[in-house]
């Protein structure tokens, strides 16, 4: 909770990915909220009243994934639909005037989605959810330290490099709203 209104503010594609790691960490823990609070809440050194705040938030994400039917996969709608927000704007920054940085980071990376869309076999999925799913995935290998090719590590920091400014520009319209 604390760390998600944090990267909300800060940077959305950091926050959809820090959010699937959420869900991964609620269905690793069985959707136990004992352990939820055991393993994460309990880490955290704040006061009981911010510990009650981020039992009740977990709760919430608990009841919203098990009435979603997310409990083996998939991500929560809000999640998606801010996903969709950031494609709605991808395709609109593409499609208007010209933002050549932010079209030539498109560009770079377009071929490496490409290739993940065709290894994950994720043909329904937009450009931006592939991304931040592919990013996550890269995360997880990360932090088990798997060996990660020098071509992949490439590959990624293009796609990176457009999330991060579709990220800044998706925060830019919605501080304007």
């Amino acid at each position: 909770m604390i760390i998600a209104e944090q990267k909300r503010n800060e940077n959305i594609a950091e926050y959809l990915i820090y959010m699937y790691q959420v869900e991964d960490l609620i269905r690793a823990s069985g959707f136990d909220m004992q352990r939820i609070e055991q393993n994460i809440i309990n880490q955290f050194d704040v006061d009981y009243a911010v510990k009650r705040d981020m039992f009740e938030w977990y709760k919430g994400l608990v009841d919203r994934l098990v009435s979603e039917n997310k409990q083996k996969k998939g991500h929560m709608d809000f999640l998606l639909r801010i996903a969709n927000e950031m494609d709605e704007l991808n395709s609109s920054i593409l499609h208007g005037p010209l933002n050549t940085e932010f079209k030539d980071a498109y560009d770079k990376a377009k071929v490496n989605i490409d290739a993940l869309r065709m290894r994950a076999g994720h043909a329904a999925e937009n450009d931006v959810q592939l991304a931040l799913n592919g990013l996550y995935g890269l995360l997880i290998l990360k932090l088990q330290k798997a060996e990660i090719s020098d071509e992949t590590e490439k590959a990624f920091s293009t796609i990176s490099e457009w999330i991060a400014q579709l990220s800044m520009e998706y925060m830019r319209k919605t501080s304007e709203q």
